[in-house]
């Protein structure tokens, strides 16, 4: 296992910098930092975390090979979960179908395992490898890096070549923004179960036709062809698999859709749950960072989510570094940062009403100072449904889709 980012060698004392013991530094402290709101230092762990996003190394022949075609040899965690992916799953894929009788015991088996074991991990390697490229340029390069959208993320329930579109074109050009980004989250109140109920409801019926037709308004002929081309494979598909074994098709095509929309929109939910009302397009303030939870590690650093919208093209292994040097901006514009808990934590917490929970995780890297309780009144004013702004043009971005 390698280990995540560089390990930071200077000491410093203002709130808005990191200051070290041997190897980590502290980059602020629990609570709000006002009256009784004062708690122990945060000390980022992440940094210099092992990582454990794969489970087995492959042959170290295939790991050469790798190693003269990745485009940055950091992604080979990437390169090494999609081979685990690749010799267990597809395999176990392929028997349901041929080899072993209709069960529903087997299918039910094969889709908690494997999603259990790669659904997160898959998603995120697929996140930050359409972000930016996982092999060379060159023909079979290209081939590779697309089978990712088309060939592997329909065994996870991703509908073949949606991904770039509805995530790089839309979601972070459009931002979380109401009536445009079809992810948005910001005209939900975001603590409330019953909305995420609708907008999950939204996304997983919607999407179906309000992706094409995202593509289709922009003018994006090939966006839209790639879209429209690879829901009615997927579609396709499903009806031919059906004919040959319902009850295979309904573990591994039906069910694991449900699964990964319901995943993948709970996570969204819980990363924008908090939209500053008065600077809702502020990367800093329309999503928030998760220190030191083991989630980091097997996400590839997903928890540093405000750095990913501030500069989508920031590679994943330099997330912790980035955090400790960008610790001023954080407290500038008054990001929100946890401690010891992951986005799903925070969306659970959040359905409960487990505001205090939260503020007890909150971490002050040199914010203005608040007491516990109005760290929970800022948390609830972040939370409230913002209302429809008037239509404007999509920003310009260096955002893409890796190419």
């Amino acid at each position: 296992h390698r280990v995540s980012g560089s390990h930071g060698s200077s000491t410093m004392c203002a709130p808005t910098t990191a200051k070290t013991k041997p190897h980590v530094p502290v980059v602020g402290r629990l609570g709000g930092g006002g009256k009784g709101a004062v708690g122990k230092e945060v000390y980022l762990h992440d940094l210099g975390a092992v990582r454990g996003e794969y489970f087995f190394k492959p042959p170290r022949f295939v790991t050469r090979f790798l190693e003269r075609h990745l485009n940055d040899v950091r992604d080979m965690e990437i390169a090494w979960l999609l081979f685990n992916i690749l010799v267990t799953m597809y395999p176990s894929l392929i028997a349901l179908f041929t080899v072993l009788p209709p069960s529903h015991m087997l299918g039910a088996t094969y889709l908690v395992v494997f999603n259990a074991l790669y659904l997160q991990r898959f998603i995120l390697a697929m996140h930050y490898s359409t972000h930016k490229r996982l092999f060379k340029r060159g023909f079979l390069a290209n081939l590779a890096n697309k089978s990712i959208l088309v060939l592997m993320a329909p065994i996870f329930g991703i509908p073949s070549n949606t991904y770039a579109l509805h995530h790089i074109v839309m979601h972070h050009v459009d931002n979380n923004e109401w009536n445009k980004d079809l992810s948005a989250t910001e005209g939900y109140q975001r603590d409330n179960f019953l909305h995420w109920v609708v907008y999950w409801v939204r996304f997983m019926a919607g999407s179906w036709v309000e992706l094409p037709y995202y593509a289709y308004s922009k003018k994006r002929w090939g966006l839209f062809a790639q879209c429209a081309g690879g829901m009615a494979a997927s579609l396709g598909a499903l009806v031919w698999l059906w004919g040959i074994n319902p009850v295979a098709t309904g573990w591994t095509v039906v069910a694991p859709f449900l699964v990964a929309s319901t995943a993948m929109m709970f996570g969204n939910w819980s990363q924008h749950a908090f939209v500053c009302p008065k600077h809702p397009r502020c990367n800093y303030r329309l999503a928030y960072t998760v220190l030191n939870h083991p989630d980091n590690q097997k996400s590839f650093n997903d928890g540093f989510h405000t750095l990913h919208h501030v500069n989508s093209q920031i590679h994943w292994t330099d997330f912790p570094t980035k955090f400790v040097e960008k610790l001023g901006d954080h407290a500038e514009k008054d990001a929100l940062v946890f401690n010891g808990i992951g986005f799903f934590d925070v969306g659970v917490a959040l359905f409960f009403h487990r505001h205090g929970f939260l503020a007890d995780r909150y971490v002050n890297v040199g914010q203005k100072p608040r007491t516990r309780e109005e760290v929970i009144e800022l948390l609830k004013e972040r939370l409230r449904p913002l209302p429809p702004r008037p239509p404007r043009a999509s920003p310009t971005t260096s955002t893409r889709v890796a190419s």
